[in-house]
């Protein structure tokens, strides 16, 4: 398969999982009766954000490649988002928000690095393959946006209605769209799932053997 378009693939995957839930979680949380908790939630992605990055990237650069530590990142964000939609769906409005709270905090634990491994493997494949990367990179990135597009509107037009699954645009009486319960998780642990796999079919992505000090940057 052409790099570029397998790049595209990577980039359209790696926002399609964030977009499953980010804009319409409140929308869930609310319903079962955490809606004063909903800040907590987002807070979360930047608290994360803080430190695991960097983490992960020390780790790609000395121990693990990069392609192999973002399929493993993404498959363990993606099952802990999946258990939180099925923890979600076996308690209703019953749901602990402890319990609730800390399978999510440990999924975007896992996701929120992946956004610079996604990068760094796109860049180092791209170098390897000698594309110019001012170049090229920038129309692969813009695939992240329609793929988080795709998710976000996906999960407000598919639902359930009279029991089984369907589509509908204008969200008729007796259809519940997955935005506005648990399955937006499930929409995300499945596409996570299927990134983590492809990620491990991604070119290799050198490691830094170098016994020199380094930095963080």
């Amino acid at each position: 398969m052409n790099i570029k378009l397998r790049l595209i693939i990577l980039s359209f995957l790696q926002f399609a999982v964030w977009g499953a839930y980010l804009t319409s979680m409140g929308n869930y949380l609310g319903s079962i009766g955490l809606g004063e908790k909903i800040g907590l939630f987002y807070a979360m992605q930047g608290f994360v954000s803080i430190l695991m990055p960097a983490v992960m990237g020390i780790i790609a650069d000395r121990w693990i490649p990069a392609q192999r530590l973002l399929g493993i990142c993404h498959l363990i964000a993606a099952l802990f988002i999946g258990a939180a939609g099925y923890y979600g769906m076996l308690h209703g409005e019953g749901v602990d928000f402890t319990t609730l709270f800390s399978l999510y905090s440990i999924s975007v634990m896992f996701y929120m690095p992946t956004i610079a491994l996604s990068n760094s493997v796109a860049y180092s494949v791209l170098i390897n393959h000698n594309f110019d990367l001012i170049k090229t990179f920038p129309p692969i990135r813009t695939f992240g946006t329609v793929g988080f597009i795709f998710a976000m509107l996906f999960v407000n037009f598919a639902g359930l209605k009279d029991g089984g699954f369907s589509f509908n645009f204008t969200h008729e009486a007796g259809f519940i769209s997955f935005q506005n319960t648990y399955s937006q998780f499930f929409v995300s642990s499945i596409l996570g799932i299927s990134l983590s796999l492809y990620s491990f079919t991604l070119p290799h992505c050198a490691i830094n053997k170098s016994e020199e000090k380094q930095t963080l940057y």
